[in-house]
């Protein structure tokens, strides 16, 4: 079933095979800070000492790649450095689309996994850090899945979701979705014929923006450094160090 570019139909986790012909990948790019912001002068130092040390993120619900791998050339421009970019989605097929396109695979590597399922999630992330000889990645993304989670898992799932990354990495980017977003994706999952079984029970609402905002700052301690200009779907792109 085709969709219209400002339709792109129902899914339960976000997963949608055509998720790039209505949300640009460059569009998205344009939106991204300078250097100093994914790293600050005092790391910046750190990683001069050592020129060779690849700048390490995780793109966490990558979709097929497309934004990923722009990304991960925007990065190696802007830091002027080795910039690995691991990928992880939930869906297999989108994985393997991503795999098939993929242009560096020296410095881009995708898997399937779910940060909400431990396992085999936290197996790769370990095995991958230990091969970077690493114990944290750099930047963690988290693009536009937030909404996902919190609809499938409820507000103490998006909780543990924040906090689980938050604890991997220096640099925390999150886009969340604002409340008419899941509004959205209920009803359209509704035509459907499904629905979210914990939409009603979600205290985080109308103000889901400002609950993250508030979990990352008071208790997991980090502290908003970066705001973007909100994208075309009224999103802005935060950065948490």
């Amino acid at each position: 079933m085709e969709h219209r570019k400002d339709n792109p139909g129902a899914v339960q986790y976000g997963n949608f095979m055509n998720y790039y012909q209505f949300n640009s990948a460059s569009e998205r790019v344009k939106l991204l800070p300078d250097k100093n912001i994914w790293l600050p002068p005092k790391q910046q130092q750190e990683m001069e000492a050592n020129e060779n040390k690849p700048y390490l993120v995780l793109d966490v619900g990558c979709n097929c790649g497309v934004f990923t791998q722009l990304l991960q050339s925007f990065l190696e421009e802007k830091l002027k450095r080795p910039v690995h970019v691991l990928g992880v989605d939930i869906d297999e097929r989108l994985i393997q689309r991503a795999q098939q396109e993929i242009t560096c695979d020296e410095k881009i590597s995708y898997f399937c996994g779910d940060v909400m399922n431990a396992g085999s999630f936290d197996e790769i992330i370990a095995n991958y850090l230990q091969q970077q000889q690493r114990t944290k990645f750099d930047a963690i993304c988290c693009y536009s899945i937030t909404m996902w989670i919190h609809l499938n898992h409820d507000d103490s799932g998006l909780q543990f979701f924040l906090s689980k990354l938050s604890n991997l990495a220096e640099m925390f980017v999150v886009e969340p979705q604002p409340w008419k977003c899941y509004q959205t994706a209920e009803r359209r999952l509704k035509k459907a014929g499904e629905v979210f079984p914990l939409f009603l029970k979600l205290e985080w609402r109308s103000n889901v923006e400002q609950q993250i905002q508030k979990y990352m700052e008071n208790e997991l301690g980090r502290h908003k450094i970066f705001e973007s200009t909100p994208t075309k779907w009224q999103r802005k792109i935060c950065f948490y160090r």
